[in-house]
């Protein structure tokens, strides 16, 4: 079958970016022609700067419009003649404004939805939003579910919150994050570190971060795109960089993560799970956050009780063991082969469908 796969770019190298790498290889893998189309960078840049010109800022107060057409349209423009001319068969849409062409397939194509968040909600609870936008992208995100064949979120928690908040409709299902079997794993250590390795967004709550850095009875080693630190912090993270690969968790004894406290994030799963469980870590995650406990492998905490927590997984060695073994089962649970079966099963159900009405065929 030919498959297209929609992304926002082709050199995303964050852990959504390892996702669309990972259903790429699978869909290869199973014998699928795969292209990835994504809209042109330096396109994408003069919108945004033209967006956010003085100029086109004041030509929209004086007619008091939209002076450009919103982001998603905008990208659906640019990669649509891509698409259309590549006669797929399926066509997988992923962040939002990529996956928005999916309204404009035929209903002859297998239309699939990767949900890696909820783009209304997560402008609604972001950084001062304007509300009418936020009401812009709920119902252009709803336009892309009526169309989907299939919606895919990333675990089973998250399919009850979408179906309650989103879209009601049982096209809706569990696709999970995956992960990679490690070459090299962690080991316990007297002297343990813990380590972040992510994004510094709202969502990652990096002032909470800062918090739990200033009080770990352990060092927390820091990785991302971009140096977290700015001088309102109360503790300064001690950012490492970027590594191209995650066979560095292997040198720590614990993952740590963050998330904000908003309603969308409190049922939302992380990518960072998989990923740390894959090289033994056992994860220190946030109270709130539902997914968390759902894992063995995974110890919660409050603000007022990380210190502790920490200590109770890195500071006896048959703890710590018994949490790593148990974060590898999870991992192994958790490879991509195995979690994006579902997708290979519709493909295939598809293609056979396609063959079974093609004229002529006996």
């Amino acid at each position: 079958m030919k498959i297209a796969c929609l992304e926002m770019s082709t050199g995303n190298r964050m852990a959504t970016g390892e996702r669309s790498h990972a259903l790429v290889t699978f869909l290869r893998g199973r014998g699928h022609h795969v292209d990835v189309i994504a809209p042109d960078p330096v396109r994408l840049a003069d919108f945004q700067r033209f967006r956010y010109s003085a100029w086109t800022r004041l030509k929209r107060r004086t007619l008091r419009r939209r002076f450009l057409p919103h982001f998603w349209n905008y990208v659906a423009d640019e990669i649509w003649p891509r698409i259309q001319s590549g006669s797929y068969e399926a066509v997988i849409g992923r962040a939002q404004p990529a996956a928005y062409a999916l309204t404009r397939c035929e209903s002859d194509v297998l239309k699939i939805y990767d949900v890696a968040n909820i783009a209304f909600l997560e402008r609604y609870h972001g950084w001062a939003p304007d509300l009418s936008e936020v009401e812009t992208d709920y119902e252009k995100e709803l336009e892309i579910c009526r169309v989907a064949d299939h919606i895919f979120v990333h675990h089973g928690l998250m399919v009850d919150f979408f179906r309650q908040h989103v879209f009601d409709d049982p096209r809706v299902r569990a696709v999970r994050m995956g992960c990679y079997p490690a070459a090299r794993m962690a080991q316990f250590a007297p002297s343990p570190r813990l380590v972040y390795a992510g994004s510094y967004h709202y969502i990652q709550d990096p002032y909470l971060l800062s918090l739990l850095a200033g009080q770990s009875p352990y060092p927390i080693d820091c990785y991302g795109q971009k140096n977290p630190n700015y001088r309102f912090l109360p503790t300064p993270l001690d950012y490492r960089g970027f590594r191209e690969d995650t066979a560095f968790l292997a040198d720590y004894q614990c993952g740590v993560i963050t998330v904000s406290q908003d309603r969308l994030r409190r049922y939302s799963p992380s990518t960072k799970f998989p990923y740390y469980f894959a090289h033994g870590l056992p994860v220190l995650f946030p109270e709130w956050m539902e997914e968390g406990h759902t894992y063995a492998a995974a110890v919660p905490y409050s603000e007022r009780t990380f210190a502790d927590q920490a200590r109770r997984v890195c500071g006896d060695r048959a703890t710590w063991s018994r949490l790593s073994a148990a974060a590898l089962a999870l991992a192994d649970e958790l490879q991509w082969d195995r979690v994006l079966q579902p997708l290979d099963d519709l493909v295939a159900a598809w293609s056979g469908e396609r063959v079974a009405v093609a004229p002529g065929h006996p």
